[in-house]
């Protein structure tokens, strides 16, 4: 386990393209942080980004079709459904939550319209960075000791229309919703930090 000084010793996961033998060129790393305050799960992300994409955007836009975004996913381990938490360098939202059959549907029938967490962004000298507060306990009211917990990134440059896709799962192929991939956490394992 890496342990970060900056969050209190908390659970640290660097951002990658295992998909790729090499990241692709205009990739930029990041790390995330995780600890828990109660039954909060506390995420704090550092982005390294040379140009920070930061228009704001309405609640539950899809904002990372055109800017850079930072996503939560995250479910209780043996349980088909999951959220997933967009946060935007200008802290805009999108909220979305699947049902775990895999059948498809509208972007519009997945957003949840009530505020599920809160969040925080800044911009720093390097490119950005997000700290959000999870409330596990409403999104999930019965006891989860175990959850599955991933974080991916959309990261724009000027010159390409496509964006730099990375995640801190081990995913083979290039698809954040393999929850087969995504990293197993015990909530009572996790760091207990302050939330400052």
């Amino acid at each position: 386990m890496q342990t970060s000084q900056e969050f209190g010793g908390a659970l640290v996961w660097d951002f990658g393209q295992a998909w790729n033998p090499q990241p692709e060129r205009g990739f930029a790393p990041g790390r995330v942080s995780l600890g828990r305050l109660h039954n909060e799960l506390l995420v704090r992300a550092d982005l390294h980004d040379a140009c920070v994409m930061a228009d704001v955007f309405p609640f539950n836009f899809p904002a990372y079709t055109v800017c850079d975004a930072f996503e939560i996913f995250l479910g209780p381990a043996g349980e088909k459904p999951y959220y997933e938490l967009h946060v935007t360098p200008s802290n805009s939202v999108l909220q979305l939550r699947f049902d775990g059959s895999g059948e498809k549907r509208p972007l519009e029938e997945r957003m949840v319209s009530t505020p599920l967490f809160s969040s925080q962004t800044s911009l720093t000298p390097r490119g950005w960075s997000v700290f959000a507060r999870v409330p596990l306990i409403e999104l999930f009211p019965d006891s989860h000791p175990q959850w599955l917990l991933s974080f991916g990134r959309y990261d724009y440059l000027p010159d390409r229309p496509q964006p730099v896709i990375s995640s801190t799962s081990p995913h083979t192929v290039c698809n954040f919703h393999r929850k087969e991939e995504w990293r197993r956490v015990s909530l009572a394992e996790l760091p207990s930090v302050s939330p400052g």
